[in-house]
């Protein structure tokens, strides 16, 4: 089509043309730079947006469905309480699901039901209603929604006090001092659902750190965890072995790091022969000790505080002789004892001797065979771990089979269906684990730390506060739910103890049947199926099916990211066609300068459509080229997110993004969505911004044209 040949020729930049090129480089590039930033913004949005919401699933479910006060005040919940064979009990949820008897209750046996009691409702043969049975019944009854499952889950509050032990070595010891702190804070405790996929992509990883800490708290005392308990005390030889061996069977340390004070070298390690650049530490003018760093470059200088004085020197080892060459070139001879120190943090690669575990009374007692060097010289040897930390290690937290050896953190196992079961571990002498939110490291919390679980219990003549020891076997991102920060994942045996002493119908979602499956796109769908089951069912008025749109807790901050969406989508709007629209003033002045060109072609047979092709031809390349550098732009741009986050953070001397908000790296997947509105927005207006310079084209009279010129 000759159109389309002279739409190009007049979009390919000319001298003879340079403001219309000018111009038309300028629109391509405004258009580039918005799109561009249209795209990053929207990726970046829509990914944390997802984010939020895969987080929020992670502690809900898409679906969930909640008792009625028809159910809690319903004669097939209210009997277990009259009933001795529910040990006059009010049974959860879980418990109500597991039970093989619907109608507990024995007229012979059991006392009368109240009068102000409602009538049970009963099925056409007269049995008792299972509002709970049918439940899963109905719900197993949905078609059409791939991978649906539903579990019931316990959520309760109470007081959470952990005690944090810590170690800190003292200045030019292989020891550490213990401190003792405490944390006491009231919490949600939500009950752990083991097969929910979306919780594994919120756990934090233990850091080496937690390992640190863990393998320091494991060959402590249960004593030593007591609020009374001022001093650690040390558990049994048997214990602390058998702990240190699970520890270790899930656990394999590569690389252990010195502490910043000077660390002492020991005497096994040091080399026949050297030459190193060191300080000599005197004490009254009495040789002391000496300091070497591990890199030969480091340098110091000479100084004394008060009685104790600091003096650069070369120290000589020479078949276990220590020679001091002083700076006035001097020599002296030191003792044979005098001890050697390690500068400040130093890595040394290390592999643990097994063996030592069978004669390890405490954690220092550990043994490594370590590798490392000082001033380019090679030492080897074995050394305690003594006040040592790790620094690099591998550890396991996903088995294709039940472990042997239980973990001390939160771990996933593989199970033959292709699912994957969560665990929280208990331990003996430590308790129970539990997964706390992340924000509680900001308080120092470690994995390892001991504690418990604190709830008041009625008893005969008072009111006691019980406690359920328990340990911190993981963090997890809670991202932006209010509650998060307070929401601690236990055991349902343990949410199902401290629930059994509160009046269910007071705690808000205390009990309820979480629904999942795959594609939160869903959950509207999914919520319908769920109301005309439950109808047919004849238990509707015993439920509330809620998606997570309407979460009492999280639908305004839903609400608040839905508006926010729709917000930026008509500014990116707006802006596109602020962009898009200096393409009509390209267009009307490349029009005026090709008249004589239009009257020609006109005059040679075009007709107004052919002419309008031409120039709305120019206004949609002209957009897409701006669109197509402007994505290419946002893709280079998303895959060096971080590192341009990280660096601008640098800059500003402080983290461009909240970590406790958008998380520890923000999302750079490309959003489609993105894509497809930019793609589909600069097209159409682009097209709209060339109408009418075509329209003005299609018009001009070849007759006046000629005669004009």
């Amino acid at each position: 089509m000759y159109e389309l040949a002279i739409a190009a020729k007049y979009l390919i930049p000319r001298w003879r043309q340079l403001s219309v090129s000018i111009i038309s480089v300028v629109s391509v590039l405004v258009i580039a730079v918005v799109v561009w930033l249209i795209v990053v913004f929207f990726s970046v949005t829509s990914g944390l947006t997802n984010s939020w919401i895969d987080k929020l699933i992670a502690l809900t479910a898409p679906v969930r469905i909640t008792p009625t006060p028809r159910y809690y005040q319903s004669h097939y919940y209210l009997i277990d309480s009259i009933s001795s064979a529910s040990d006059y009990t009010l049974k959860t949820i879980g418990e109500k699901q597991s039970s093989s008897n619907t109608d507990p209750y024995d007229p012979d046996y059991d006392e009368e039901p109240p009068a102000n009691w409602k009538q049970a409702d009963r099925n056409p043969d007269g049995s008792l209603k299972d509002p709970v049975q049918q439940a899963f019944a109905a719900i197993a009854s949905v078609h059409g929604v791939k991978d649906l499952s539903a579990i019931d889950y316990e959520m309760t509050v109470g007081n959470l006090r952990l005690k944090l032990l810590r170690q800190q070595s003292s200045n030019h010891s292989t020891s550490r001092d213990q401190t003792q702190n405490v944390l006491s804070q009231s919490a949600y405790l939500g009950s752990l659902d083991p097969h929910n996929p979306k919780l594994l992509q919120t756990i934090t990883p233990p850091s080496m750190a937690d390992l640190t800490n863990l393998l320091s708290i494991l060959a402590l005392s249960s004593n030593s965890f007591n609020d009374s308990s001022e001093k650690v005390q040390l558990d049994n030889k048997e214990a602390v072995q058998a702990r240190l061996k699970d520890f270790f069977q899930n656990v394999s340390v590569e690389q252990l790091r010195t502490p910043k004070e000077n660390w002492q070298l020991p005497t096994a390690l040091l080399p026949n022969q050297a030459l190193w650049n060191a300080t000599l530490v005197k004490v009254n003018d009495h040789p002391e000790r000496i300091i070497v760093s591990q890199n030969k470059s480091e340098s110091s200088s000479k100084f004394k505080i008060e009685n104790i004085s600091y003096e650069p020197i070369k120290v000589s080892i020479n078949e276990g002789v220590f020679t001091a060459h002083l700076a006035d070139g001097s020599e002296t001879t030191l003792q044979e004892n005098l001890p050697f120190y390690l500068k400040g943090e130093n890595l040394l690669s290390a592999k643990l001797i097994e063996d030592s575990i069978d004669n390890a009374r405490s954690t220092a007692d550990l043994r490594f065979k370590v590798h490392f060097s000082v001033h380019g010289t090679p030492l080897t040897g074995e050394i305690r771990y003594g006040s040592l930390e790790i620094n690099r290690a591998t550890l396991q937290t996903t088995f294709n089979e039940i472990p042997k050896d239980s973990p001390f953190w939160m771990y996933a196992v593989k199970t033959p269906d292709a699912q994957t079961q969560l665990t929280l571990p208990t331990i003996e002498g430590m308790g129970d684990g539990i997964l706390l939110p992340k924000s509680f490291r900001t308080s120092g919390l470690l994995l390892g730390d001991p504690g418990y679980l604190s709830y008041y219990a009625p008893t005969v003549s008072s009111v006691q506060e019980q406690r359920i020891p328990v340990f911190v076997a993981g963090f997890y991102d809670p991202g932006i739910i209010p509650i998060g920060g307070k929401f601690v994942l236990t055991s349902k045996e343990i949410t199902t103890l401290i629930r059994s002493f509160y009046n269910q119908e007071e705690v808000t979602l205390s009990n309820g049947i979480n629904v999942r499956f795959d594609n939160t796109d869903n959950a509207d769908l999914v919520k319908e199926k769920l109301q005309q089951a439950f109808d047919a069912a004849g238990i509707a008025s015993y439920w509330k099916i809620e998606t997570y749109k309407e979460y009492e807790f999280t639908r305004d901050i839903i609400q608040q990211l839905q508006s926010e969406k729709r917000l930026f989508t008509l500014l990116a709007t707006l802006i596109i066609i602020v962009a898009c629209s200096n393409i009509i003033s390209m267009l009307i002045i490349l029009v005026n300068d090709k008249k004589l060109e239009i009257g020609i072609l006109r005059s040679m047979g075009a007709t107004s459509f052919s002419i309008a092709l031409i120039f709305g031809t120019c206004g949609v390349v002209m957009g897409a080229v701006g669109s197509l550098l402007g994505m290419g732009a946002a893709l280079i741009t998303l895959k060096n997110l971080q590192s341009l986050v990280n660096f601008i953070g640098h800059l500003q001397g402080y983290e461009m993004f909240n970590p406790h908000f958008y998380g520890e790296t923000l999302p750079s997947e490309v959003s489609f969505e993105a894509l497809a509105f930019v793609l589909t927005a600069t097209a159409t207006i682009s097209l709209i911004a060339g109408v009418i310079p075509a329209i003005k084209a299609s018009l001009l009279k070849p007759a006046a044209i000629l005669k004009a010129e």
